[in-house]
């Protein structure tokens, strides 16, 4: 019989002490029951787990001796001893074990004794509802954030990570006020939130729930992240560390590793993982299939074209040879990498980016450059990408008629165009996106911003800019301002 451990204890919450300089917390809504069969491990059973243990012991139908046991081994661990011990099939509420590595040295990652999810892959959504832009500025930073921080997990183990786009839906097990206990919808939801548990100096909380027959093994089913838009110094350490969480990892008892977190150390600002994190991850998982995969084609416009080479977002592990004079090119990615590559125009060829999700097997991707610069020009950092950040900052400074000196650190990555006056003679386009008599900053500089940033409909892109009421105006609708942009500035809107 299938035994759901969401279902055994629906209020089992674990939340975990602060440190007073905490830069990330994580709270679990199941309990990390295992049952291990002659397995020699150190028992990681907590204090302020008890009342969990006692209502899974009666659930279980458990005997209290069971309990007192585990008392017995709360008390132990609270004096930091750690007694080996034989499992034996009787003892069915172990909590957070640490196993021994082959070789009899102590593995100090920790677990929940669950076996992680399987297959080894996690499909997961994005809701960019509540974004703040000083932490990431779009959409497409933030999920580029998120894909890098699971890639350096993929890049160690056998865990693979696969992007199924925007969702409207929340962390569903965050429950209210992201104190856990709230309904599964088996979606792996990556939001923003704040407030309640995710307040004050706690920038991320991972929730995750597991099911499986009665008595074990348990898998993962599903893991939500809230990210907290309120505070967020780091955002890389954060989602390193959340993720670390999301693929079935708890604190670890070692500091300075990525997953340090109470009780028995303290957080860490780190984005790389150590050898605690890849041995915990590969415990779980097993080493990474393939170090790497390959895309490959050609780049073309009538003819081939030599000499571009592409940037990656997220760029860690990916290596790119530059187009020969065929077209042909060849990048070298992690295995389950998922971003985007672009790269700067060559020879009056725009080269348009190509975006990828969890690359598993060698890809061949032909490009078909765009040919010369468009009268609405809205790359004008020239690095193959449209972004509000550097883009439609420079844009809009322009409109509002500032020289040339103010266009300073609006160069994206691998930008062809990085010094103020470059920047700034690009930005001398057609940018009259509503038809006005006049180019402004308030409506016009608006609407291309926030198209920038993702807005595709009426009532985001028009919303409060009165387009209507502006003389002369004639694009006021999300439609006609799309197909004005797609067919003067290029772009794929």
């Amino acid at each position: 019989m299938l035994q759901d451990l969401f279902e055994i204890d629906a209020n089992t919450i674990h939340p975990m002490v602060e440190h007073p300089n905490a830069r990330v917390r994580t709270v679990f809504d199941s309990t990390g029951i295992t049952k291990n069969s002659k397995a020699l491990i150190h028992m990681r059973v907590f204090y302020p787990l008890l009342r969990t243990i006692f209502c899974i012991a009666l659930i279980a139908g458990t005997s209290l001796s069971t309990y007192a046991a585990a008392l017995d081994a709360s008390e132990a661990r609270q004096a930091l001893s750690a007694t080996e011990i034989d499992v034996s099939t009787s003892r069915t509420n172990d909590f957070f074990i640490r196993f021994l590595s082959p070789s009899g040295d102590e593995s100090k990652f920790v677990t929940f004794g669950w076996l992680g999810w399987s297959p080894k892959v996690i499909h997961w959504l994005y809701n960019d509802a509540n974004r703040p832009s000083g932490i990431s500025a779009t959409p497409a930073a933030a999920v580029a954030s998120i894909q890098a921080a699971m890639s350096k997990w993929s890049a160690v183990c056998n865990i693979q990570f696969v992007y199924d786009g925007a969702t409207a839906s929340g962390p569903s097990l965050s429950g209210t006020n992201f104190t856990g206990g709230g309904p599964r919808d088996f979606l792996n939801v990556i939001a923003w939130g704040t407030g309640g548990s995710l307040s004050g100096n706690t920038t991320g909380i991972t929730y995750v729930s597991a099911s499986g027959p009665s008595g074990g093994p348990y898998t993962i089913n599903e893991g939500d992240m809230a990210i907290n838009y309120a505070f967020n110094p780091n955002l890389d350490v954060t989602l390193v560390h959340e993720v670390g969480h999301m693929i079935g990892l708890n604190h670890s008892d070692v500091q300075n590793a990525v997953m340090s977190g109470p009780p028995l150390t303290s957080y860490v600002s780190l984005s790389t993982l150590t050898a605690d994190d890849i041995a915990g991850c590969q415990n779980l998982y097993g080493p990474p299939v393939s170090t790497a995969r390959t895309i490959n084609g050609s780049i073309t416009n009538g003819g081939g074209i030599a000499g571009v080479t592409f940037c990656a977002r997220p760029s860690a592990g990916v290596s790119c040879t530059a187009s020969v004079s065929s077209g042909a090119y060849s990048c070298t990615v992690p295995n389950g990498w998922a971003g985007t590559l672009h790269s700067p125009s060559v020879a009056n060829n725009r080269i348009p980016p190509q975006t990828f999700t969890a690359v598993t097997t060698n890809v061949t991707r032909n490009v078909t450059a765009l040919s010369g610069i468009p009268s609405c020009n809205l790359d004008v950092d020239n690095n193959g990408l449209i972004e509000a950040a550097t883009d439609g900052a420079a844009i809009v400074r322009r409109m509002l008629g500032f020289d040339a000196t103010a266009f300073g650190g609006l160069a994206g990555t691998c930008a062809a165009n990085t010094t103020s006056a470059a920047i700034f003679s690009a930005t001398s386009s057609n940018y009259s996106v509503t038809g006005g008599a006049a180019t402004r900053a308030a409506t016009d500089g608006a609407v291309i911003v926030r198209v920038m940033n993702g807005a595709k409909s009426d009532a985001s892109v028009n919303g409060g800019l009165g387009l209507a009421n502006e003389p002369g105006s004639t694009n006021t609708t999300w439609s006609a301002i799309q197909s004005w942009l797609n067919t003067t500035c290029g772009s794929t809107f």
